[in-house]
């Protein structure tokens, strides 16, 4: 058995709010000394089809996508086709189930995020829970991530984290624990299946998150 560190939710330039190219996250990556990337782009899976450049120089890249449900983000992994926008979470899971992927909540109970509830945790069959997520800030979510991490250890639901990063600097910030059997993504997928999974990292600072706000407004009017 060997332990992985790999960041569970990433952003390249193919979600439209991301500057991280894969060149970035490939060297990114490297830097923070990953064992690898799950790919999450915004209902898109573009990206997943160039990503050699990431595995040539030794990243296990999971696939995956980050969908838009009715009722908040969820993260599709080990799936390489995209699900449509807009279902009710869990037909949203249903599918990523049927494409053989893993259905996470990602960010939930976050109040500035598009996230699910409690009431959605609770009701539908997640198979694990972002619990760590390197983008929602400390003073904000707090007093939440202490109710999370109780919910999921009364659901039986294994925890992970990940950055949700959408430039360079943040990439890895957040993280996963895996305990694989080998370093290829059917072990990954495994593991995650079989909760052998510990988050870890930590959280974006305050000045980091308003840089991205203004990224994002600059984005959205041009300027």
């Amino acid at each position: 058995m060997i332990k992985l560190k790999i960041d569970l939710h990433v952003h390249t330039n193919y979600s439209g709010d991301s500057r991280l190219t894969l060149e970035a996250l490939a060297s990114s990556a490297l830097e923070k000394e990953l064992d690898g990337v799950a790919i999450t782009d915004h209902d898109t899976c573009e990206a997943l089809k160039r990503v050699e450049k990431l595995e040539r120089q030794g990243l296990i890249v999971v696939p995956g996508i980050e969908i838009s449900s009715a009722q908040g983000h969820i993260l599709g992994l080990g799936i390489s086709e995209a699900v449509p926008p807009g279902l009710p979470a869990a037909e949203t899971v249903k599918e990523v189930k049927r494409l053989g992927g893993i259905a996470v909540a990602a960010h939930p109970l976050c109040p500035f995020k598009k996230s699910v509830g409690e009431e959605v945790l609770r009701r539908v069959r997640f198979d694990a829970v972002e619990v760590l997520n390197a983008s929602t800030l400390p003073i904000i979510y707090g007093s939440e991530a202490g109710r999370l991490e109780r919910l999921c250890r009364e659901l039986g639901l294994p925890m992970v984290g990940g950055s949700d990063s959408h430039t360079p600097e943040t990439v890895g910030r957040a993280y996963t624990l895996v305990e694989a059997e080998e370093r290829t993504v059917e072990a990954v997928m495994e593991a995650l299946r079989r909760g052998r999974v510990t988050p870890g990292g930590e959280r974006i600072t305050l000045r980091e998150a308003l840089g991205r706000l203004g990224m994002k407004l600059r984005q959205k009017f041009g300027v």
